[in-house]
C-alpha cells in the first residue's frame, strides 16, 4: 500500500476539517449566500455527533504505525478523505432548509437560480458521496493498520 504524496496535508487537514465541515454544513453556509433556518438549530444541537463520526477515521490512522512514523497517510485513505470533504462541501451549499415562513434559499439556489428540487437532489448526491467515502475511509484506515502490523 502506497503512501500518498499529499498525505502530509491530509494528516493535518483531517483533524481541522472534522470540526470545520460540520460548522460550515450547519452555520457557515450562511456566509456564502444561504438563508439559515431550522437546520442551523438542529446542527447546533446535534452537530457534535457529526464531528465525532468524522473523527473516527483520523483516530484509526493513529494505529497505522508505518504511516504515522512517515508523517503521512496511505493513498486510498487520502483520496477518500478528500471525497468526504468534497461531498460535505456540496451538501453544505445545497442543503434544504426551512423556517417558520416556509422554504429558504440554499447557496446553490441563490448563486444559480436553481429550483428547490434540484438543490435537494444535489444535496442528496453530495451527502450520499460523503457517507460512502466516509465508510471507505474507515475501511482504508483499517487496511492500513492491518498492513502495518503484518509488515512489522
Amino acid at each position: 500500500m502506497q503512501f500518498a504524496s499529499s498525505g502530509r496535508i491530509v494528516v493535518v487537514a483531517q483533524w481541522v476539517l472534522a470540526v470545520l465541515m460540520p460548522v460550515f454544513l450547519f452555520i457557515g453556509r450562511g456566509f456564502v449566500g444561504a438563508e439559515l433556518g431550522w437546520m442551523s438549530v438542529i446542527g447546533i444541537v446535534y452537530g457534535w455527533i457529526l464531528i465525532v463520526l468524522l473523527l473516527i477515521p483520523p483516530i484509526l490512522t493513529l494505529f497505522d504505525t508505518e504511516a504515522r512514523s512517515s508523517g503521512t497517510v496511505r493513498e486510498g485513505y487520502a483520496i477518500f478523505s478528500a471525497l468526504v470533504w468534497f461531498g460535505l462541501l456540496v451538501a453544505g451549499i445545497s442543503i434544504p432548509d426551512s423556517g417558520d415562513s416556509g422554504h429558504l434559499q440554499t447557496a446553490l439556489m441563490t448563486w444559480t437560480g436553481a429550483s428547490e428540487q434540484f438543490s435537494t437532489a444535489v444535496f442528496t448526491a453530495g451527502f450520499g458521496l460523503a457517507v460512502f467515502a466516509w465508510l471507505v475511509t474507515i475501511v482504508q484506515a483499517i487496511r492500513g493498520i492491518v498492513y502495518s502490523r503484518r509488515a512489522g
